[in-house]
């Protein structure tokens, strides 16, 4: 996730230097031909241009605020997880009584809860799940972990099963019992929502129709300036094209924010943050550093 006001370059050149040299060559034919004064006969009315222009530009709108409300809609959603991890550390403390037994309990189902966060972030980027989990679970446990298909899910199952061995022994009531199923559902509720985000494909007719009239667009634009010179044609033209392409893009950017990339969802440093906050309250011995942005400007 950008921190501060960035834009990446390098990730646009490397996605639009084709498109762009292939742009640049085909005004910079058309503006020697302009200074030639070979294009009069081909010359359209600027009032044309305009037309189909302002109808890209409001599609490009709609298309960014879609993209932006899915990527907010992820911040959201792990700004939830966040909040649900520390309660339930919080119910772990505060609802278990404070003895040598429970307290081995508190901290092993408080680092689960920091494991299932740094499981989900891993599974949404189609990493290893479980790279995470050494520093909070146990070895057999991990090996366990590793033929399951959904390694959240299954963190989540042992929470709950772990939670009804509680209520069995008598460490919490049914109320208490209650409010922590709770918790684990709002948990299972995000992870479901961060699925949903992860697997619904903006919709790619709607991507390549744009795209199209973009194209066309810039292909029809220097038509509308033959009247001026060829300097003008050319820079007018270029400047309008990068604008159209380089929008389109970042929407296209936005509309993803779980593939690792600099306009993604900080869900491995929230992941860490988490894992700080608990064992700082289960009075863990030695705390993790916070993670620094990995490139400048942008949190992991």
């Amino acid at each position: 996730m950008v921190t501060r006001l960035y834009i990446p370059w390098k990730r646009l050149f490397k996605d639009l230097w084709f498109s762009v040299l292939l742009i640049v060559i085909y005004m910079l034919f058309l503006s020697i031909l302009d200074d030639e004064h070979l294009l009069s006969q081909l010359s359209l009315p600027l009032s044309i241009i305009s037309v189909p222009g302002t109808a890209i530009s409001l599609l490009l709108a709609f298309r960014t605020n879609s993209s932006y409300q899915r990527w907010w809609e992820a911040r959201k959603v792990w700004g939830a997880i966040v909040n649900d991890s520390r309660s339930w550390a919080r119910q772990l403390i505060t609802y278990l009584p404070q003895n040598e037994n429970s307290n081995e309990i508190i901290e092993d189902m408080s680092l689960r809860q920091a494991a299932w966060c740094f499981a989900l972030a891993r599974n949404l980027r189609k990493q290893d799940p479980t790279a995470d989990a050494k520093y909070l679970l146990k070895a057999d446990e991990i090996e366990v972990l590793k033929g399951s298909k959904n390694v959240p899910n299954s963190l989540l199952y042992t929470q709950g099963k772990l939670l009804k061995e509680l209520f069995k022994n008598g460490y919490i009531d049914t109320f208490q019992l209650v409010q922590m199923d709770t918790t684990l559902v709002k948990l299972t509720d995000s992870m479901g929502k961060c699925e949903r985000i992860k697997n619904t494909v903006f919709p790619s007719m709607y991507t390549l129709l744009l795209e199209i009239l973009i194209y066309f667009f810039i292909f029809f634009l220097p038509y509308g300036l033959v009247e001026t010179n060829g300097m003008i044609l050319l820079v007018t033209s270029v400047t309008l094209a990068l604008a159209f392409l380089i929008i389109e893009r970042i929407a296209t950017y936005l509309q993803d924010p779980f593939e690792n990339s600099s306009s993604d969802t900080p869900m491995l440093t929230l992941s860490r943050t988490i894992e700080i906050n608990i064992k700082q309250e289960i009075k863990y011995k030695d705390l993790p550093d916070a993670w620094k942005p990995e490139r400048p400007y942008v949190l992991m």
